[in-house]
């Protein structure tokens, strides 16, 4: 059996811990003033959680674009893709009913009707799907790229300029977080899927080619600037406004890239030749291999959760939120664990 690549599983789990995070932290924005310190607090937690969505693509791109790896395309399209599609189906179906039956408390044709415009659209936190779907579908001509070193330098500097600089450049018109779905008549956003592209390469490159002590030092410096840029840069815009500003907390920005970079190859650098008890590695293999799920279901959980008047000014922020991260986090995978003892349900989370 091959041997596991731990440190991947580590990422993994990091990163379904920070978006929980963000959406903890996002979700009690508006109940704050800017200038307060419970803002500020929040602002520090998103801004230090913005790389989890960056790390899910690098981690993809780590493996998908293994050359010791066969993809072939039946099987990238029977098990990873539908995998995902029917992934998307059942849970924003699920969310579709729940959150619209709680927005009308009635049921009747209109309510219908709005209830298969959320299905078509997903939940907010669905997007990703249709994104990593759409990264999916190139990954045949990607592996083609992957093979050539020079090559694949050319491609991130290019995914680099399309993808991160000209966006923020434009104070991106549209989100990184928006598909096809949210404006059909946009039709594909290029400069959006040359970014998450540019994630994909990065992951695998990350992964596949060692780097100099001048390189690593110079992507860890860019990090740790990267994440002061998007907390102080927001805090102070955000405060000029007096209302928050969300521009840097984009995926597709260079200070979100440059943090995310960082705290991949910190990870790979910290545990890759690190030996771990077989109780800690268990753990770590049992939390990524249900991060899929932990991720579908934790905006529910957060959800009913809410509902029942815990959010994070009920003690200091800083305290509230990797404590609710933390409650969300294991109720989550306690749920999925469940789920996935069904065999009709197990299909939907793994």
């Amino acid at each position: 059996m091959k041997e596991r690549i731990l440190y991947a599983d580590i990422l993994r789990v990091i990163a379904v811990f920070l978006v929980i995070v963000i959406h903890i932290s996002s979700r009690d924005f508006g109940l704050s003033a800017v200038d307060s310190v419970q803002w500020q607090t929040l602002n520090g937690y998103n801004g230090l959680a913005r790389v989890s969505v960056p790390l899910f693509f690098m981690l993809s791109g780590m493996f998908f674009l293994n050359p010791d790896k066969e993809v072939p395309i039946k099987k990238l399209y029977r098990k990873n893709i539908f995998r995902v599609v029917l992934a998307f189906l059942f849970w924003s179906a699920l969310y579709a009913v729940i959150f619209t039956l709680n927005e009308y408390r009635t049921l009747n044709i209109e309510v219908m009707k709005s209830m298969y415009t959320a299905f078509i659209e997903g939940h907010f936190h669905l997007w990703f799907l249709f994104r990593i779907v759409e990264i999916y579908v190139m990954v045949p001509f990607l592996r083609k790229i992957a093979e050539d070193k020079k090559t694949i330098e050319y491609l991130l500097l290019f995914c680099f300029v399309i993808g991160f600089i000209i966006p923020t450049y434009n104070s991106f018109p549209v989100s990184s977080t928006t598909t096809i779905m949210d404006n059909p008549e946009r039709g594909l956003d290029l400069d959006i899927t040359f970014g998450y592209v540019g994630y994909f390469f990065a992951g695998y490159y990350l992964n596949r080619f060692t780097l100099s002590e001048k390189v690593k030092k110079t992507i860890y410096a860019f990090g740790v600037l990267g994440v002061l840029t998007t907390i102080i840069e927001t805090s102070i815009r955000s405060l000029q406004a007096g209302e928050p500003y969300k521009l840097l907390y984009e995926y597709l920005t260079p200070n979100v890239l440059f943090a995310s970079l960082a705290v991949f190859l910190l990870v790979k650098e910290m545990c890759q030749h690190r030996s771990f008890s077989e109780r800690t590695q268990k753990w770590i293999l049992e939390f990524s291999t249900y991060s899929f799920g932990i991720y579908l279901i934790h905006v529910l959980i957060l959800f009913l959760l809410w509902k029942w008047g815990l959010n994070t000014l009920v003690v200091i922020p800083i305290v509230s939120v990797p404590l609710i991260a933390l409650v969300v986090f294991f109720i989550s995978y306690g749920c999925i664990k469940l789920m996935g003892k069904i065999p009709f349900l197990k299909r939907f989370i793994l």
